[in-house]
C-alpha cells in the first residue's frame, strides 16, 4: 500500500492495522499484534505521522503514546503537499548557486513541473461538484 510513496513495507502494514482499530494503539501493541521489532513499529509510526497519515495521543497517568490513523484525505494530502514544497524550495535555492546555466535552466524547469502539480494535488481531495441544471 505504501510502495508508491517509497515507505517501507512495515509502515504500510502499520497503517492498515490502525485503520482497522476502533481505538488507539501502543507500540506494544503494534509490535505485539503485527510481529514486528518494537524499533519498527516506533520508525514506521513516526513515518505516519510525519505524512500526516496518523496522529498520536498521550495515554492518561501514563508516558505511553497511543497511535490511530487519520481518516481524512485532505489531510493526507496536505500533509504530502507540505513536504514537497520543502523539497520545492531546496531545489529552487540549488537552482540560484549552481555554476552551470544548463543545470540552472534544467532546475527551474524540474521546479516549475512541480508547482504545477502541488496547484493540482488540492483538488484531488476535494468532494466532486455537484451538477445543477440538468
Amino acid at each position: 500500500m505504501m510502495v508508491a510513496w517509497s515507505l517501507p513495507r512495515t509502515t504500510g502494514r502499520v497503517y492498515g492495522y490502525l485503520l482497522l482499530r476502533p481505538d488507539p494503539a501502543t507500540l506494544d501493541e503494534i509490535a505485539t499484534d503485527l510481529e514486528v521489532a518494537k524499533s519498527g513499529a516506533s520508525v514506521a509510526t513516526r513515518q505516519l505521522v510525519s505524512f500526516g497519515m496518523a496522529r498520536t495521543h498521550r495515554q492518561r497517568g501514563s508516558k505511553r503514546l497511543g497511535f490511530d490513523a487519520i481518516y481524512d484525505l485532505k489531510g493526507v494530502i496536505a500533509a504530502r503537499e507540505l513536504q514537497t514544497r520543502v523539497f520545492l524550495e531546496g531545489l529552487r535555492e540549488g537552482a540560484q548557486v549552481a555554476s552551470s546555466p544548463v543545470v540552472r535552466r534544467k532546475m527551474a524547469n524540474m521546479t516549475q513541473s512541480l508547482d504545477s502539480f502541488i496547484a493540482r494535488l488540492g483538488s484531488l481531495a476535494a468532494p466532486p461538484q455537484r451538477r445543477t441544471g440538468t
